[in-house]
């Protein structure tokens, strides 16, 4: 008992000589503050280094209220939110910044504004703004327009754009010279031809989009059931009914090929402007200008 009655006293002896110590010497037991300026703007620059984007923006976000007068912390806020993909927190943290004063923005945040508009597909705002922007250097203004005209679908103008800028300026980005000339050497489909073939000889539309599979189906189908129709009413006449079967099976299978055509012209043309849009994406995202 007495062994153990020692050890007690000895246990409460430590812990009051800790609580005296921390009473008189607080900074000696209390850690540094891991949530001050200096220690989040670190951290908010190992996260986007290590390309934690949507942990930097909460740190951002931190440091942003520790001092909202730096521009700094307001660019890599608004670059972290890109990054992470959150495009609309992006926007909305930009439009805090300054509401209706877009056009005094700095440069570094008026080409993330840019950005976060051409990637979600705000091309009016990006026109616009554009236009009314003075912070934004000429040679940044037509890479952006170039962007611009290019998710139009206006491969023409942009192409037209690009090659007068680039006369102009051998250092304009080597990515949208590229982009544009293969955007402007794109061959659409007519859905009118795709149906006029297909009405001349069915299957032949599809061949015109590159559907080869479907194309050859759909010439096997219409061919075959109209061959069975010639059969029926050959053997048995127009009253035949195993003829009549065939024959309405054979003109269902024609129009759905004519209309099908159609249908495949505008597939195609919609694949290869999605191909050109990922690719401006692309583009814009890899920050290489």
């Amino acid at each position: 008992m007495t062994i153990k009655f020692l050890k007690t006293s000895r246990v409460l002896q430590v812990l009051l000589i800790s609580f005296i110590i921390v009473g008189l010497h607080p900074p000696l037991c209390l850690s540094q503050d891991l949530y001050n300026k200096e220690h989040s703007q670190q951290y908010a620059e190992y996260l986007s280094i290590s390309q934690q984007y949507t942990l930097a923006t909460e740190e951002y976000e931190r440091l942003v209220y520790f001092d909202s007068s730096n521009v700094g912390f307001k660019y890599k806020l608004v670059k972290s939110y890109r990054l992470s993909g959150d495009l609309k927190s992006g926007i909305k943290r930009v439009y805090s910044f300054y509401g209706n004063s877009l056009d005094t923005m700095p440069q570094m945040l008026a080409t993330e504004f840019v950005k976060l508009q051409l990637l979600t597909d705000s091309l009016s705002v990006v026109e616009k703004f554009l236009q009314q922007n003075s912070r934004l250097s000429p040679e940044d203004k037509l890479v952006y327009q170039s962007c611009n005209l290019l998710l139009s679908d206006d491969y023409t103008k942009a192409s037209l754009l690009v090659k007068e800028a680039a006369s102009k300026n051998p250092a304009f980005p080597a990515g949208i010279i590229k982009l544009t000339d293969k955007a402007g050497k794109v061959k659409f489909k007519s859905p009118f031809i795709a149906a006029g073939f297909s009405a001349i000889i069915p299957g032949t539309g599809k061949f015109y989009t590159k559907n080869w599979a479907d194309g050859f189906f759909a010439m096997l189908f219409v061919g075959g059931n109209a061959w069975q129709a010639y059969r029926g009413f050959h053997e048995h006449g127009l009253k035949s009914g195993y003829g009549w079967a065939f024959a309405s099976l054979s003109a269902s299978f024609y129009i759905g090929n004519v209309f099908g055509a159609v249908k495949a012209a505008k597939r195609y043309n919609k694949n290869k402007r999605n191909e050109i849009d990922n690719q401006v994406f692309e583009f814009v995202r890899a920050d290489r200008f």
